[in-house]
């Protein structure tokens, strides 16, 4: 039976599964650092939320609540990502709505996130969502 039950990843158990939906968006994470890296992301404010289909994590989102000059109060979506079988089934909106709710909730002006070129997939499901592109996201490796 599926759900769309929205939960935050709290323990080392739940944290740990959803690194196989996380590892489709992110496939340079490496499964015996995962749980200790996302830890740590939460000691910097990042809460994981997943969406079960029986015992399987298909859907999973990271975000974390910033306050930037240029913008404010926001939440910023690190992760998103739904495993290919049950894309179109709305779990990514499911968890977009938690999103939402947890912004206003802390007062944040708006929801931000940066996806890739070729995720032309997603970009759909954004524009759906109402979000817009505003900027160029420059990066320097060091």
């Amino acid at each position: 039976m599926e759900t769309t039950e929205v939960k935050i990843a709290s323990n080392d158990e739940e944290i740990s599964s959803c690194f196989e939906t996380m590892s489709l968006l992110r496939p340079g994470l490496q499964a015996e650092n995962f749980v200790s890296q996302v830890k740590a992301m939460k000691e910097e404010g990042y809460v994981l939320l997943y969406i079960q289909d029986g015992e399987r994590v298909v859907a999973v989102a990271g975000y974390r609540i910033l306050t930037m000059l240029y913008a404010g109060k926001l939440l910023y979506i690190d992760d998103l990502v739904t495993i290919e079988s049950h894309r179109g089934k709305g779990y990514a909106s499911r968890l977009l709505y938690h999103v939402y709710q947890r912004a206003r909730q802390k007062n944040c002006i708006s929801v931000q996130l940066d996806s890739g070129y070729a995720r032309t997939e997603a970009h759909k499901l954004y524009f759906k969502e109402k979000f817009s592109i505003n900027a160029f996201h420059f990066t320097r490796q060091l």
